[in-house]
């Protein structure tokens, strides 16, 4: 029987990554003061890529060097940054960023549902199918859909960052069927992945908007904390978890982040609450948990087992 890793080994890694994603949902707010939603993707994406290919070098790792690795790269870049990142940046146009960062919950809603529908041999359990229903009663609860359109809750911004978990979702199916296969070791392929996107955004960029006239230093600092930390460090930091613990242990972070971001939208932009934003976030998190089959004994569980 194995035993549970030490908390030492893989909390620390959790605390950050809860706080930088919670966290980067303020300072897309940030940046788009300056920059439009499309150079907000290019500069995080392109330093995260550069941060990533930086630790390449320290580990000593090279990117793929297959062309089959490349086309996917370009795909799974897509899905998990090139469109999500560029919708949450416009999403956070026209709702507020404590919004923005609980409808990001529902990414594992997103992933059980593509489960079920293109991956037929994947056993679904009742309580998964019930999450999944529960989770998505919990976005129009969120968004207030019996308010309609108008206000902070602007439904075309809604629909952007509910898009944007889709891809994320979708991207987890992508990666399971079609890139672990290749053999790459995750550093590598992210580090690919990120450059096709920063491609990808950059091409975007030069065909759709204009140099800015300024750029702010909080809006420069904003970037330069959703380039190297949410992004270049954090998705190296995700696998760490899930080779030390467990993937579920990884997307327990889903439960923490909406509060970071929530008290850094309430508290450094003064942004509110609706009544029933709380209850939508709640019958969100209570979907993700029957998807997940996460116990509630599971942080101090000490039967070795990590997975549902």
């Amino acid at each position: 029987m194995t035993t549970s890793p030490p908390l030492k080994t893989w909390l620390p890694s959790w605390i950050f990554l809860t706080i930088v994603w919670g966290m980067s949902f303020y300072f897309i707010k940030i940046s788009g003061s300056d920059l439009s939603p499309l150079q907000i993707a290019f500069g995080r994406v392109a330093l995260g890529a550069l941060t990533v290919l930086i630790i390449l070098l320290i580990i000593k790792q090279k990117l793929p060097n297959t062309k089959k690795a490349w086309v996917r790269a370009n795909i799974a870049g897509f899905l998990q940054h090139t469109a999500p990142f560029a919708l949450i940046a416009y999403g956070e146009t026209q709702i507020t960023s404590v919004l923005a960062g609980i409808a990001n919950a529902a990414t594992p809603l997103w992933t059980a549902l593509f489960s079920m529908a293109f991956i037929p041999k994947d056993r679904i359990s009742r309580n998964e199918y019930l999450g999944v229903l529960t989770g998505f009663v919990g976005v129009l609860v969120l968004i207030g859909i019996w308010e309609g359109n108008g206000g902070e809750n602007d439904l075309l911004g809604i629909l952007a960052v509910v898009v944007a978990t889709a891809c994320y979702g979708g991207v987890v199916i992508y990666t399971r069927a079609k890139v672990t296969e290749l053999g790459f070791s995750p550093s590598s392929f992210i580090g690919a992945q990120l450059s096709a996107s920063a491609i990808q955004l950059l091409i975007l960029c030069l065909i759709f908007t204009s140099v800015p006239t300024q750029i702010s230093s909080s809006t420069w600092g904003a970037i330069l904390f959703l380039g190297i930390f949410s992004t270049g460090l954090a998705f190296p930091l995700v696998y760490k978890i899930i080779r030390d613990v467990s993937s579920l242990a990884a997307a327990t972070i889903t439960y923490a982040t909406p509060i970071v971001s929530t008290i850094a939208g309430v508290i450094f932009l003064s942004e509110g609450l609706h009544w029933y934003q709380p209850i939508g976030a709640a019958l969100i998190l209570v979907g993700v948990g029957l998807v997940q089959g996460i116990r509630l004994n599971w942080l101090w569980s000490r039967r070795g087992d990590l997975n549902p």
